[in-house]
């Protein structure tokens, strides 16, 4: 039974030996213990390099802390400086280390290097937290004296709004920072028209202040505007930009709050992101919030825990807080807290009632009523929407607003006239019988978003999902189809019934004069048998079997008894010559050539004038027996065609693989363009 698959052959040359698979395994052989050789040396020198660079006493921190602290007080006078004898060993404190003396400390970090401060500057700095407690950080020069005189004395810090202490015998030591500290310095600093610090600066809402003792200076941190006491101060800092980053604005906020005495307590770990743009730092009580549009703001406890059960920053549509929680005004306890939403939201918490959000219409109505300190009192509840009604109840009263509507109802009933005409964040008509308001500008009743419109779209959505899903994998299904497809595609059936004279035009060189039984395609099947024998089968012609022409030079060990030499009617009824030119021909596996390319096309061997003359040849590839899993004597080496792989006797895989074809040899496989499977 004959294939109905175009193989080609090749000349086979006869292999070195150690090119077959003996000599293969004994190549491996040697590169394995050549690989591991290498590797055994590599390890030995990595160890013993490590071995002779390791020092006898490696360095640390702290030694290096020490060093550099001895260093600086020798420098200073050892003993007999302002800073005494040594007392105890170096410590680390914060992100560094200290060494306590007689009169003094030395603290230091690798940027800051080893700075001394002792006496009133010290006493400040430690009250107020020292390196680690308070958010100054490390000093970054000796102590030294002030410009007030030889009796003052300063040292400066290493946080990013460059605080000073500055100590006067007449007043103590303060703290000035940030603003403040930019002001003090266009002003002539401690020399200068304002003089020495008197006192701390002190924060009331936006506001910070800070004294001294030739005057007084004050920044809103929202307006970024300075006023002064003498006034005319105020002009000279007009122009003054006062740099404030995300970290010193958190501090001054934590400072505003109280400090680590305050509500918010000590820090807990570092700043962290949040929302798109946002900071935010932990601190025992709350938290203070960040953004580039609001600054820095603190929340405490009750209502820091309502904001973030709404999702905060990031999770709910209040947005980031725009002040610092403040008292609310009702006794015995309440607090507030604004943010940054479009309709002005709040949240107001007081002991008897809790925590709530008061926003939009119903914030500016109660505001118009006087807020919690007014009629209305404190909420007792959040708002409810009931269709276009959103209402919300307050320890005084209650408050509703129809949205398509735009008015105003209450409870007491003579509340209502004072909401006449009250502007609501958000919309652009007054209350009262103005046009209806719908969800955006312009928007009518008919228009208003209705949340059941959700049980609609998203099985829509859904579905639109799912049906792109599967027409994209059916796409990629078809393109990786198409290529095996392609490979298996069968050519045309000739028309049997025409007999001889229909067949096309042969090529005399695609003869084959093996005789046998030949190897039976595994797709053969797929092929009808041909009406009745072609009138070339019956003259006895050979048919268009899968033999080299004759006459090819091939290594004579090689050709063996087995070699066909008669013809097999082909199922085609193709009239096909003897000769061939196997070099003329790609033996890559490809798919079934068309008629056409059996005549012409790279398929085909050269429509030249000249033949060369051929001889027998052992061929190089076989095609599957009756039993596919039996291996053709001499063809020891699996192909499969459909994934270019190929497989050897050694190979793991080698009982499970499919054979489309066999090779004589693995050199033959490669040759071919088949890859050994792994």
């Amino acid at each position: 039974m004959t294939s109905q698959f175009s193989l080609r052959w090749r000349k086979v040359v006869e292999p070195r030996d150690d090119a077959g698979f003996g000599g293969v395994v004994r190549r491996q052989q040697r590169r394995f213990g050549a690989a591991v050789r290498h590797v055994t040396l590599g390890v030995a020198a990595v160890a013993l390099g490590a071995f002779l660079v390791m020092p006898t006493a490696a360095a640390s921190p702290e030694s290096d802390a020490d060093d550099a602290i001895t260093a600086a007080w020798e420098a200073a006078g050892g003993e007999n400086s302002d800073l005494g004898a040594k007392q105890g060993d170096v410590y680390a404190v914060g992100a560094g280390f200290a060494q306590d003396f007689e009169h003094g400390k030395i603290f230091f970090t690798p940027q800051t290097g080893a700075r001394s401060i002792y006496g009133a500057v010290l006493d400040k700095y430690q009250s107020l937290g020292g390196p680690a407690g308070s958010d100054l950080g490390f000093p970054t020069i000796d102590e030294v004296p002030g410009l007030a005189g030889p009796d003052s004395r300063v040292s400066t810090f290493s946080a990013s709004d460059k605080p000073v202490i500055f100590w006067t015998p007449e007043h103590g030591a303060f703290v000035v920072r940030g603003a403040m500290n930019a002001a003090w310095d266009k002003l002539g600093s401690s020399g200068g028209v304002l003089g020495v610090p008197v006192g701390d600066e002190t924060y009331d809402g936006e506001v910070a202040t800070q004294p001294f003792s030739g005057g007084k200076v004050s920044w809103n941190r929202l307006t970024k505007t300075f006023t002064t006491t003498p006034p005319e101060l105020a002009q000279q800092l007009a122009d003054l930009q006062v740099p404030i980053d995300p970290s010193a604005a958190i501090n001054m906020a934590w400072r505003a709050a109280g400090g680590e005495s305050g509500p918010l307590g000590a820090k807990q770990g570092g700043q962290y992101p949040i929302g798109d743009d946002g900071l935010a730092q932990n601190f025992a009580g709350g938290k203070v919030f960040f953004s580039p549009a609001t600054g820095a703001n603190a929340v405490e406890s009750d209502i820091l825990a309502k904001y973030e059960s709404l999702g905060g920053p990031a999770g709910s549509d209040l947005g980031f807080p725009t002040a610092n929680e403040a008292d609310g005004g009702i006794k015995p306890a309440s607090r507030i807290s604004t943010f940054s939403a479009s309709d002005k939201p709040v949240i107001f918490w007081t002991s008897d009632h809790g925590a709530f959000v008061v926003r939009g219409a119903m914030k500016a109505a109660w505001d118009k009523l006087g807020g919690a300190t007014g009629k209305l009192g404190a909420p007792v509840g959040d708002q409810s929407v009931d269709r276009d009604v959103v209402s919300q109840k307050f320890t005084g009263g209650k408050i509703a607003w129809d949205r398509a509507k735009n008015t105003f109802s209450t409870e007491p009933a003579n509340l209502a006239s004072s909401l006449s005409g009250l502007q609501i964040p958000g919309q652009n008509a007054p209350a009262g019988p103005a046009r209806p308001a719908g969800t955006g500008a312009g928007a009518g009743p008919g228009h208003a978003w209705h949340w059941w419109w959700l049980l609609a779209i998203i099985p829509v959505l859904l579905l639109i999902g799912l049906v792109a899903l599967v027409a994209r994998g059916w796409q990629r299904r078809r393109r990786r189809a198409a290529p095996r497809v392609a490979a298996f595609e069968p050519e045309p059936q000739p028309d049997t019934e025409a007999g001889y004279d229909s067949a096309p035009e042969p090529d005399r060189r695609w003869a084959a004069d093996a005789e046998g039984e030949p190897a039976t395609s595994p797709f053969s099947r797929a092929y009808p048998e041909p009406a009745e024998p072609s009138p070339m089968a019956e003259a006895g012609r050979p048919d268009a079997g899968w033999m080299p022409r004759a006459g090819t030079d091939v290594a004579e060990g090689l050709v063996t008894e087995e070699t066909p030499s008669a013809a097999t009617p082909s199922e085609f009824g193709q009239d096909v010559e003897e000769d061939e030119d196997p070099d003329a021909v790609d033996t890559a596996p490809t798919r079934i050539p068309t008629e056409s390319e059996l005549r012409s096309g790279r398929h085909a061997a050269a429509d030249g004038d000249t033949e060369e003359p051929g001889g027998p040849a052992h061929p190089a590839i076989h095609l599957p027996l009756d039993d596919p899993d039996e291996a053709p004597e001499g063809y020891p080496v699996k192909g499969n065609a459909s994934f270019g792989l190929y497989y050897t006797p050694d190979s793991a895989l080698y009982a499970d693989a499919f054979a489309e074809i066999w090779f004589a040899s693995e050199e033959i496989a490669q040759v071919n363009g088949f890859t050994r499977a792994e």
